[in-house]
């Protein structure tokens, strides 16, 4: 018996030197000492892992706590990359980073999506180029630009909208009716800029024609070769001749009245105080029908005399002489 007694201290001894078995988290303890490594015995009920750590498979055979792992750290399971970097992260070649239909972004791995793809968050919207701000965000579902900004290359970039004169690199670019990219944002034609508005206005074609802006009747001031700047007005909302302008030819068009003498482009322009047609002759009207006297020229002092009656004053000499 003696001898049974000191076999029996002697296992007891080597279990007492080997100390409290170790349990796994979630298993009852009363001692932090009998939790595995970077565990504790939380309320001295049971085990659960320390702040920074993650109960995981150290191997096939055994399970512990696991240091927590950020984009780039080292790693031994997925779940110590999903505790800080969330479930579209991994762990490969014993690295954490984001899965291959994943993206990082405030050191998350968040599902990628472009614009026009469902998401949740604001931060599945992923762009290849990214601003300074956020430029596509999570509406209803689906990621879509910000306001004034539309989608590019399948949905993975977000193009600012362009203005008139501004840079533009297509014609979706350029915001607003009426225009066309051609290096920047301008009018298409039979189309006008209204600088006040700092956009594109239809031209009027034809006079009569309904109108907002003056410059809607631009077309209609002189031709396009010669043009009689002002001539055309928006007047009680369709385009007219102005008061000091008339209509001429068809489709007509509106010049500005030029008296006898004084200075033209266009024989449109000439006509008579009594409203005679006249002509421009080496670039100041004169009368085809009329005889103007001095006050229709501006007076004699600033009256050069047309050529047609120097030509007929030097022939008098020559018939009297015969």
């Amino acid at each position: 018996m003696e001898l049974w007694g000191w076999l029996l201290l002697g296992l007891l001894g080597v279990t007492a030197a080997q100390g409290p078995e170790k349990r796994r988290t979630g298993n009852v303890c009363s001692t932090d000492v009998e939790c595995p490594d970077n565990a504790f015995c939380k309320q001295s009920s049971y085990c659960v892992c320390k702040d920074g750590f993650v109960y995981a498979a150290v191997n096939s055979t055994h399970k512990g706590c696991l240091k927590e792992a950020r984009n780039g750290e080292q790693c031994v399971q997925h779940i110590q990359c999903h505790s800080t970097m969330g479930v579209h992260s991994e762990c490969v070649d014993g690295i954490c980073s984001c899965a291959s239909n994943a993206h990082l972004e405030t050191d998350r791995c968040y599902e990628t999506a472009v614009v026009g793809d469902r998401c949740v968050v604001d931060q599945n919207c992923y762009l290849s180029e990214q601003g300074p701000e956020r430029q596509a965000f999570c509406v209803r579902g689906y990621c879509t630009c910000q306001l004034q900004f539309s989608p590019r290359d399948n949905g993975t970039r977000c193009v600012r909208d362009a203005a008139l004169g501004e840079a533009c690199e297509d014609e979706l670019q350029c915001a607003g009716p009426g225009l066309e990219c051609r290096g920047t944002c301008r009018c298409r034609e039979n189309w006008v800029a209204y600088q006040e508005v700092n956009a594109c206005v239809e031209s009027a074609k034809t006079l009569n024609a309904p109108c907002q802006y003056d410059v809607q009747c631009d077309a209609l001031s002189g031709v396009a070769e010669a043009r009689s700047t002002g001539a055309a007005l928006c007047l009680g909302g369709v385009c007219s001749c102005a008061y000091n302008a008339r209509a001429v030819g068809n489709p007509a068009h509106c010049w500005h009245r030029r008296r006898p003498g004084q200075e033209c482009i266009r024989d449109e322009e000439c006509v008579s105080e009594e409203d005679e047609p006249g002509y421009c002759l080496a670039g100041r009207c004169t009368c085809k029908t009329c005889s103007p006297d001095a006050n229709d020229f501006g007076g004699a002092s600033t009256l050069s005399i047309p050529p047609i009656y120097v030509a007929a004053i030097l022939c008098i000499p020559a018939i009297l002489w015969q």
